[in-house]
Order: structure tokens, then C-alpha cells, then sequence
């Protein structure tokens, strides 16, 4: 908003008690930072790789902090009343660690645990500086296509889209249960079997199997048209697209396989008959052996296409003759058999892949909400061991748009399986009863939601920024209403990447979100965080937040002045300012208490 615009400027109140402002790097030089520019709540921020530490170079990692100083930041905050809440590494890749698996290769059981090992040493650190409260983590997920996003779980289609033809050319990801390996699937590939008749029977037409194809979007509409019990089969339309084209594989493989066993059969026979000619030929009285072998000839002429050259060996050396045929005849069922057993390893592998493959995002978020699960099942167990007066609790936080979990109804798919995770590990671990459980589960994973990181959806949208706010708020409300969202990043950006700017340099809806966080009542932190102001800037992103949440400047006096009666006040004064701030003031070096210049 500025002076120009027409429309009134709407403020909507931020509680200054549910305000906070985050500081990546050393903690307890962060910590002393965020009291010095007034914080109240101060969110402290990893960025180690998992399993290692920087601290020489700025980028400590929980372990890397000592007990002495565990305390000294405890300490610090209570005398200073300010509230701690701590962020886990956002750089978990940087370690081979990811929360589904994902590694970009395919699924890593590996980096799962090294995720889960770097979650349980924050959890620990938490523990020892504060009184329990949210450990961030990224949604890491896994790769989909921009135009798929949400889609699966309600989205509505055609509302995103990374390139033009994405819709035709994206691959369909698939996974191996087993190996983890993911396999991709182009849209293009058609599914091609064999076209039967009502009775079942394949169709064959001028001694060829009459084929069918079906294309992707073919197999879409079928998908939708099966009944419930069909349906049951498949995970979803990509399922059975897959196993579509992978059945028509195999039916191909199956006809191949038959070819080969008739050949090997024919073969047998030929080697069989040649078998029993030997035996007629060498048990014929010798007198009577040149009339056989001109009868073989004649035999040999119907039989087969038979050189002159063979003839001459026949006549001449009979028994040589039968059993080189014989031999060939040997060798030729062998390799049509041996065929035809390679076409049955193909069928079984086949069967097997359909068996062991699943698409890649039943089985991303399935992995995604058991890691996710399995920290807060650690928080839960130090929280009661350390006796923590809050719920020391984890909170999956929206992230990368090229990643299943940024979408609000991908982000809410995977808090809820994470919840329903947990929920079922409390009853079989902790005997507990399954209401008490879910109540359990629910306080211990509730999301982060970054409103910059949600602009980042921007540039792949299709409307302008008013059409967008208006998504935005459809999407967010029934999240904070249901209590999916626990706590809240504020950040700002154009929409590109996620540069971290001071609130309303950008254009993120953040007040359009604060409205909806205002008029649901929503009561947990939410952190300003800092990042792309310039030098020695880093506390205008918190400043902004108090600005655009509409907080007044407190002072002694009656009057009640906002932030920019001070940094603006000679916007649209005729005399000049009486003093400077931020970069236009000049350096200070050495000067007396007066200020008084020297000379």
C-alpha cells in the first residue's frame, strides 16, 4: 500500500505474543541477536548436513552444542521471557538424508534413518533448551508433475502447470517395493493386447493376431468407468495404466512363449523320427540297405528341401546322414526351448514387477508420514522421560512446489497419515486405547506453513495475484479450522524462489493470510524469518512483521505512534529529516557521549 492507491490501507493485528523471529547458525549468538531487537519469540535454526557439523564455519549442528551451553541458552531465554522454538536442518539432502526415502535415484531406507537420527538428536537439544513446543522439519517428498499436484487428493485440475505440454509429455513414476528403485513410464506408451471376441478367444485375421491400443487418457476414462469391486485392483488410474501396458506386454511374451514351445515340439518330433530311421536303417539286412536309402530319399525329397549335396551323402553314408539330421533336429528343440523358458523368466519377472511396483505416490507418502511418525514417537518418549511441561511435538513444514507435500492438500494427505501412523504405533507399542491415541498423535505432529514458500505455487499459476490470494484462502482456512496447521513462517517473495524478503517487498498474500490465521483463531507461533535483507539488515524482517501485522511503537507517553511516523516521518515534508536510519546514516567511529564532533 502506498499514499497513490485508492483503497484505504486494511491492517489486520498481529498478537505480539504469538510473534516471533528466526536466526540461523550459532544458537546462543542468535539467541542474545533476537532479544536484542526485541523478540519475544525467537526460532533457532539448524543448517548442518545430517550426521555432521560445521561450527567453524557458522553452521553448527545440535550435537556441536554442549550441556554448559544448553543451559546458558535455557537460562537466557527465562530470564529474558522469551519463547524458544527450534527448526531441524532444511539441508537433510546435503547428508544423504530424506524423510521419505527419496534420494532423486529412487528410495533409500538408508537415508530415512539418518533423517530419524538427526531428528532424535534435535529432539534432545530441544529438550535441554526449552519446555518443549514444535521442531520444524521439511516435507522433502518426492517428484511429481506441477499440473498432478493435489489433484489425487481433491485439487482441482488445470489450476497449476510447469510447461505447456507437461499434461502429455510429464513421466508417471513408478517404484519397486523391494529395491526401492523407481522406473518411469512415458504418457505416450500405449497399452497393446490381443483383441478377443465375446467368448474370450484372441482374433486372428490373415493368420496375425488382430491388436488393440489404448493411450493414456483412454485408460483414464476405463479407470472411471469400472465399478467399485474393478476398481479395488488398482490404486488409482496410473495403476492401471501400468498394468495395462505391462499385461499387454505379457501377453505378447505369452504368445512368443507358445511359438517357441510348438517349434521345440516340432523339433522333438523330426529328432524323434530321424531316431527311429537309424534304428530301421542299421537293423535292415545289408542286402536290403540300398533299397531303403533310395526309399529315404524319396522320403527326405517330400520331407524337406534337400540339396544334391545331401542326397549324394545319403545314398552314400545313410547312417551319417540320419544322424546329422537327427543331431540338428536335437540342437534345434534345444534352443526353441531354451527360448521359450527365456520368454517364461520374462512372464514371471513380468508378474513379479506387477507385484512389487507401486506408483511412486502411495508409496512416498506411506514412507514420508512412517519417518515422520517414528521422530514424533521419539519426541513424545524424551518429552515424558525429560518431563517437559509442554508437548514436545514435530511440525512437517511445507516446502519445494517440484515436491509432493507443498501443495495444501498433499501437505494435509501427509499430516494426516503421519497422525494415523503414530496413532496406530501408540496402541500396539504403548497399549493405548485408540481415542486417547489419536488425541496423542495429533498433539505431537501438527504442520508448518510457510506463506512464502506457498507463493513459490505463483509462478506455475494462471490467474493474476487477486485470483490467487482468493486459492490461497479457500485452501488455507479448512487447514487452520482443522487444526492441521500448529504453527506459521511468514516470509515474502515474488513468486520465483524463496528469497525471504521483508514483509510487503514482495507479493506474497500475507495479510490476506493473517486474516484467515486472525479469523480462525489460531493461537500458535508465527515466525518472521529473515534472509534476503542486505548486510547487517537482518532485523527488518522482523520490524516489517510488526509493521504489517499493525503493531503500534510503545513509549512512555500518551500518544501511540506507528512505525511509520518514525522511519517515514519526512516522507512529504518540506524541511529536511533531523535524522538518518539504516544505510543512509553515516558510520560511526569513536565519538565522545555528546556526539560532538571533534574538530
Amino acid at each position: 500500500w502506498n499514499a497513490l492507491n485508492k483503497k484505504e490501507k486494511e491492517t489486520v493485528t498481529i498478537n505480539p505474543k504469538q510473534l516471533g523471529y528466526s536466526l540461523g547458525g550459532d544458537p546462543l549468538k542468535n539467541l542474545r541477536a533476537g532479544i536484542g531487537v526485541g523478540a519475544g519469540n525467537i526460532e533457532l535454526t539448524f543448517f548442518n548436513a545430517p550426521g555432521k557439523s560445521s561450527r567453524s564455519q557458522g553452521q553448527p549442528s545440535p550435537e556441536a552444542i554442549g550441556k554448559i551451553e544448553r543451559q546458558e541458552l535455557k537460562e537466557l531465554a527465562r530470564v529474558n521471557e522469551v519463547g524458544v522454538t527450534i527448526h531441524a536442518t532444511p539441508n537433510m539432502g546435503g547428508g544423504g538424508g530424506s524423510f521419505s526415502g527419496f534420494t532423486g535415484q529412487g528410495f533409500s531406507e538408508d537415508a530415512r534413518q539418518k533423517a530419524i537420527d538427526e531428528m532424535k538428536r534435535t529432539a534432545e537439544f530441544t529438550a535441554d533448551v526449552t519446555e518443549g513446543g514444535p521442531m520444524v522439519l521439511h516435507i522433502d517428498g518426492f517428484e511429481r508433475p506441477i499440473f498432478a499436484a493435489g489433484v489425487k487428493e481433491g485439487a482441482k485440475e488445470d489450476t497449476f502447470k510447469n510447461y505447456e505440454l507437461e499434461k502429455e509429455k510429464a513421466p508417471l513414476h513408478f517404484v519397486d517395493k523391494k529395491s526401492g528403485k523407481v522406473i518411469g513410464l512415458s504418457r505416450e506408451e500405449e497399452i497393446v493386447s490381443a483383441e478377443r471376441d465375446a467368448n474370450g478367444k484372441i482374433i486372428i485375421e490373415d493368420g496375425k493376431v488382430k491388436l488393440k491400443t489404448e493411450t493414456f487418457q483412454d485408460a483414464v476414462e476405463h479407470f472411471k468407468a469400472l465399478d467399485q469391486k474393478e476398481k479395488k485392483e488398482y490404486s488409482n488410474e496410473i495403476d492401471y495404466f501400468y498394468k495395462g501396458v505391462k499385461k499387454g506386454q505379457q501377453e505378447i511374451q505369452e504368445g512368443e512363449k507358445f511359438r517357441y514351445i510348438d517349434r521345440a515340439n516340432d523339433a522333438e518330433k523330426m529328432e524323434e523320427r530321424y531316431s527311429g530311421l537309424i534304428e530301421a536303417y542299421e537293423s535292415t539286412d545289408e542286402s536290403k540297405q540300398g533299397i531303403m536309402a533310395e526309399a529315404l530319399k524319396d522320403q527326405e525329397r517330400s520331407q524337406s528341401i534337400t540339396s544334391p549335396e545331401e542326397m549324394k551323402q545319403l545314398l552314400e553314408d545313410p547312417t551319417k546322414y540320419l544322424k546329422e539330421k537327427q543331431d540338428m533336429y536335437a540342437n534345434e528343440r534345444t534352443i526353441w526351448q531354451n527360448a521359450a523358458a527365456g520368454e517364461e523368466r520374462k512372464i514371471h519377472d513380468a508378474t513379479k514387477e506387477l507385484e512389487n511396483y507401486q506408483d511412486i505416490t502411495t508409496y512416498g507418502v506411506a514412507k514420508e508420514a512412517d519417518t515422520i511418525a517414528q521422530s514424533a514417537m521419539q519426541a513424545y518418549e524424551i518429552e515424558k522421560k525429560r518431563k517437559l511441561k509442554k508437548s514436545l511435538w514435530v511440525a512437517p513444514e511445507n516446502w519445494a512446489v517440484e515436491r509432493y507435500g507443498s501443495h495444501p492438500k498433499e501437505y494435509r494427505n501427509i499430516i494426516e497419515k503421519s497422525r494415523e501412523n503414530m496413532t496406530q504405533r501408540l496402541i500396539d507399542q504403548k497399549k493405548m486405547n485408540p481415542a486417547q491415541a489419536k488425541k496423542v498423535a495429533a498433539d505431537h505432529i501438527r504442520g508448518t506453513f510457510d506463506i512464502g514458500h506457498l507463493n513459490m505455487w505463483k509462478k506455475h499459476f494462471g490467474g493474476d495475484d487477486k485470483e490467487f490470494a482468493k486459492w490461497m484462502k479457500k485452501e488455507i482456512r479448512p487447514l487452520v479450522k482443522d487444526k492441521i496447521i500448529g504453527h506459521v513462517h511468514i516470509a515474502d517473495n515474488f513468486g520465483y524462489h524463496d528469497e525471504h524478503l521483508e514483509l510487503g517487498e514482495g507479493n506474497a498474500p500475507i495479510k490476506e493470510f493473517l486474516k484467515v490465521l486472525k479469523e480462525e483463531k489460531f493461537e500458535g507461533k508465527q515466525i518472521a524469518e529473515p534472509g534476503g535483507q542486505r548486510e547487517g539488515q537482518l532485523h527488518r524482517a522482523w520490524t516489517s512483521a510488526l509493521q504489517i501485522g499493525g503493531s503500534p511503537i510503545y513509549r512512555i507517553d500518551s500518544s501511540t505512534r506507528s512505525w511509520t511516523d518514525i522511519g517515514g516521518s519526512y516522507f512529504g515534508r518540506t524541511q529536511s529529516p533531523s535524522f538518518f536510519v539504516g544505510d543512509y546514516a553515516p558510520t560511526k567511529d569513536w565519538t565522545s557521549w555528546s556526539e560532538v564532533p571533534l574538530e
